[in-house]
């Protein structure tokens, strides 16, 4: 058949006529040939499904495949009563994939005209809400069309697809897994609850559920509570058995976890899986994944100090600085308990620059609310009193700390600490003591009076060490008898001081010498102490000191004539 034979199909007709003459013969007589055109449609319908074993909740998308074979274009419809058990998908229709929004099968789907040897292809969606008793959804679409013949009459039909049948699964166990939060912290318990619903027609028994502890938590132990019931040896991650659950009923199961550290990804991820036994067969369903992220404040807090080593009496400023790093905002207080033996200087606190009258850092700073991205700086300073006990504290040790409050996008205000690091101050400093002893106790005019001389680094730094006032009013002293720690000084010192050199800790240096009384000495006594004066450098700073010798007192005798 030619093409056009094909798209115009022609129906034939002639007839013949049987007789009979009256010498007795028999004949034939045809009429004249008569052909009828045909006009009309040819319209198929083929239905599928894109599953043919389903469970109950899941989703199956059905397609119609409605074709023209004939030779007269036709305007049609189709309509698609769903069984029971599935329920339409809203705004799911697609013609020829384009969407289709409000149609629904139920109502009817406008195919429009299918012009001859043209297919239009509709899909859509349902979801199985309930098990029929026959635990199948079978239905068959219907096409309602339309035509004009050349003649003008309006011809109207209907064609019916094939049959589809989808077989539901008679067990349906539906779980789902659930947080407490859909944030957390480091040291936040989280809450996880695992739903279950035998949403099926047979028991289910064995049941083992499995869900296992993400990454950064820990799993407390004792938490464990399955419809109601402690099970404190119960470990989610290894398994927890659960009771049988009859067709239609309903279990749940929580635990609790604390989140111990940042996670990879920032990101706790969980997901149940619940095995249970059909009969001699086991079977699995596993749950939704629930996500937690676990966000950090970002602060930090690092201290610095503007002296490594310093003396006695000396100021050290301590800077704080508190960065927040984070995408939180949060409210900072900023504590520091000042060093053990340190003395605050009033006042002093300074936060970005701005001087904070009547703030002590043991009283904490309020830092007002740190963005995120930002940063406070807060300085102070704290004396070394003059009498600090460097050799019993040789170091000055701080350390700060911030409190913080910040807000969880679920609500919950979450209150922290963060300290700081520790910064160390050696304390250093000479320790000169001098002591001095003179005899005889009693001498005359012109006599000779004989000075010893002892001087003590007891502390944990070099001085350099000088004697002054070592000859009393009334006296001279003798040259060629002065030593210093044993050895006899090369040259006179002058008569008022002497050099005791670099004297390390721990050191001690002799001096002895001589002096006569003067002859005219008309007083009752020799009496007085000696001074050390000492110098010493620290970091390139130069500082100085003197000690006091004790007293002495000689007495002078007159001489009797």
């Amino acid at each position: 058949m030619s093409p056009s034979a094909r798209l115009q199909p022609v129906v034939t007709n002639q007839s013949m006529v049987l007789f009979s003459s009256a010498a007795g013969t028999d004949s034939i007589a045809y009429s004249n040939t008569v052909n009828t055109r045909i006009v009309g449609p040819v319209l198929s319908l083929l239905k599928n499904a894109d599953q043919t074993i389903a469970s109950l909740g899941d989703s199956l998308v059905y397609t119609l495949a409605a074709r023209n074979e004939g030779n007269v274009p036709a305007v049609a419809a189709v309509v698609d009563a769903l069984p029971p058990g599935a329920a339409f998908i809203a705004n799911s229709v697609l013609r020829d994939g384009v969407p289709l929004p409000g149609v629904s099968p139920a109502s009817g789907i406008p195919l429009g005209t299918l012009s001859p040897q043209t297919e239009v292809r509709i899909a859509f969606q349902v979801i199985v809400v309930t098990l029929p008793p026959s635990l199948e959804l079978s239905n068959r679409a219907r096409a309602a069309y339309s035509f004009a013949t050349p003649d003008g009459r309006q011809v109207e039909g209907e064609i019916f697809s094939n049959q589809v049948t989808v077989s539901l699964r008679s067990h349906q166990l539906s779980i789902l897994l659930d947080a407490s939060t859909p944030t957390s912290f480091i040291g936040d318990a989280v809450t996880y609850t695992l739903r279950l619903r035998n949403e099926g027609t047979r028991l289910l028994a064995r049941m083992l559920a499995t869900i296992p502890v993400p990454e950064g938590t820990v799993f407390i132990p004792g938490s464990v509570i399955a419809n109601g019931v402690y099970s404190p040896n119960a470990d989610p991650d290894i398994g927890i058995n659960l009771a049988a659950m009859d067709p239609g009923t309903s279990s749940e199961l929580s635990y609790q976890v604390r989140v111990a550290s940042m996670p990879g990804s920032s990101v706790l991820t969980a997901q149940a899986v619940v095995s249970y036994g059909i009969d001699d067969d086991m079977n699995r369903t596993e749950s939704n994944i629930v996500t937690i992220a676990v966000v950090q404040s970002g602060l930090s807090v690092s201290l610095n100090v503007d002296r490594f080593n310093a003396v006695p009496g000396e100021n050290l400023r301590y800077e704080l600085t508190v960065r927040n790093s984070g995408e939180l905002a949060v409210d900072a207080l900023l504590a520091d308990a000042l060093p053990p033996g340190t003395l605050f200087v009033w006042d002093s606190v300074n936060v970005n620059g701005n001087a904070q009258k009547g703030v002590r850092p043991g009283e904490g700073i309020p830092l007002g609310t740190l963005r995120a991205e930002s940063a406070s700086v807060v300085d102070f300073l704290v004396s070394i009193p003059a009498e600090f006990n460097f050799l019993q504290l040789p170091a000055i040790q701080n350390q700060g700390s911030v409190q913080y409050t910040y807000a969880l996008p679920d609500g919950r205000i979450v209150r922290q600490m963060e300290p700081s690091n520790t910064v160390v101050t050696q304390v250093f400093s000479p320790v000169i003591s001098i002591e001095i002893t003179g005899e005889p106790p009693i001498v005359e005019p012109g006599g000779l009076a004989e000075f010893n001389i002892a001087v003590t680094n007891s502390g944990n730094w070099p001085a350099e060490v000088s004697v002054i006032q070592l000859v009393p009013a009334g006296s001279t002293m003798e040259t060629g008898n002065v030593t210093i720690s044993a050895l006899t000084a090369p040259e006179p010192p002058y008569s008022g001081m002497a050099q005791m050199g670099m004297m390390h800790p721990g050191q001690t240096a002799q001096m002895g010498y001589t002096v006569r009384i003067d002859q005219g000495y008309i007083g009752l006594a020799l009496q007085g102490f000696m001074t050390a004066l000492y110098l010493y450098t620290m970091d390139g700073r130069s500082y100085s000191g003197e000690a006091h010798s004790n007293s002495y007192k000689l007495i002078i005798e007159e001489i009797s004539e």
